[in-house]
């Protein structure tokens, strides 16, 4: 039994080793031995394992330092791989990240979805065309996220709730009997999350409001998605402003803030893109700034709202992000504090940092995040 517990605390140790470099950029002995409290001898123990096993790498040493240099230490961002997909209906965006959760390939392939046998046999071997041309071999590649514009079922393994591509019911055997590696789902909104989270490395709790061509709301937590106890928490995108009279939803009822603070609500049904919305609104087109006042209207009416049930700071995501700027935030405060009940308190709100193929990034870095802490 003593050796056996021994055994627990050797594994212990050499995961938090290993988790650590996930962690931080570069890492000295001393750096490892005063976070986690281990020994030196411990520490180069581990290291050595960590080296022959090609999950790390000797980077030179670091600088700055009198007397003899420390050794620097870094994870092997190509020590393993995780793929990540994003679902859309005219395409889907595929990502490659290492094991350092950095973007290392990217691929866009215009695709209109269909709920079909012939559909997922193609994408599924796009995927392997794709990890075929990466650095990496297809053994080396733990898994499959795939980002989906619904809910999913605690083990990512259905699709509990998908009326926007009439995925409901789907289950990652779709995928998993054409690819070697697991595959699970991810809600899109909370893949977001996952994204900001990481590329910014927040630690605090935040609501993020992602906006692209549908609205989706997630809560970070102690640094994990909130899903309540039966799911779905966090949807915040279907409450309703106005029930009776106001626009209708794709999941049947009327007035929900994603038909109003969307991006296709602010498009609004029109053929232009983002790109195109924006060149007008700049040159001074008055029906764009008539368009644009009235969507930061509405959407101030919704993070009054979110701010009702989450008074954390609130993250503007997704694809809406790198149109905004601090004026425009600017101008939303002002909006909130002519509508919040508590005018006097201030709306914390930030702009997403993470740029393109969010979803995909977001779905895949769950997994890999998990297989780190299993090694």
């Amino acid at each position: 039994m003593a050796d056996q517990g021994m055994k627990a605390v050797q594994k212990n140790n050499f995961s938090e080793t290993f988790r650590l470099f996930y962690e931080h950029e570069s890492l000295s002995k001393k750096d490892i031995a005063q976070t986690l409290g281990n020994s030196l001898p411990t520490v180069s123990t581990n290291l050595t394992t960590l080296l022959e096993r090609g999950l790390i790498l000797k980077d030179g040493r670091f600088t700055g330092a009198r007397g003899r240099r420390a050794d620097r230490y870094i994870l092997n961002p190509s020590a393993f791989g995780c793929v990540g997909l994003e679902i859309f209906r005219e395409f889907v965006s595929i990502v490659l990240l290492g094991a350092n959760g950095a973007v290392r390939q990217q691929h866009q392939l215009m695709i209109d979805f269909k709920n079909e046998p012939g559909y997922y046999k193609k994408i599924s071997q796009e995927i392997r065309n794709f990890v075929s041309d990466s650095e990496f071999d297809e053994g080396e590649i733990i898994g499959l996220g795939v980002g989906v514009q619904g809910l999913v079922s605690s083990d990512g393994q259905e699709i509990l709730y998908g009326k926007i591509l009439n995925m409901t019911g789907v289950t990652t055997d779709v995928f998993q009997r054409y690819l070697p590696y697991p595959v699970y789902f991810v809600h899109d909104a909370d893949a977001v999350a996952i994204t900001e989270q990481h590329v910014a490395k927040r630690q605090a709790d935040a609501v993020y409001l992602s906006i692209g061509e549908h609205l989706g709301t997630a809560m970070m937590v102690d640094g994990q998605i909130y899903h309540g106890t039966f799911g779905s928490s966090g949807t915040m995108e279907h409450i309703s402003i106005n029930s009776k009279y106001g626009r209708r939803c794709y999941c049947g009822r009327r007035g929900c803030l994603e038909t109003y603070a969307s991006i296709s609500a602010l498009l609004h049904g029109r053929t232009e893109n983002l790109d195109q919305f924006f060149e007008l609104l700049n040159v001074g087109d008055e029906k764009a700034l008539e368009r644009w006042n009235s969507y930061l209207d509405h959407l101030a009416h919704a993070i009054v709202n979110l701010q009702m049930f989450a008074d954390n700071t609130i993250v503007l995501a997704g694809d809406l992000a790198r149109f905004i700027n601090q004026d425009t935030l600017q101008r939303l405060q002002k909006r909130i504090a002519k509508i919040s009940p508590f005018p006097e308190i201030a709306a914390h709100l930030e702009i997403g940092k993470a740029d393109r193929y969010v979803v995909a990034e977001g779905a895949g870095l769950p997994y890999l995040q998990a297989y780190i802490d299993s090694i």
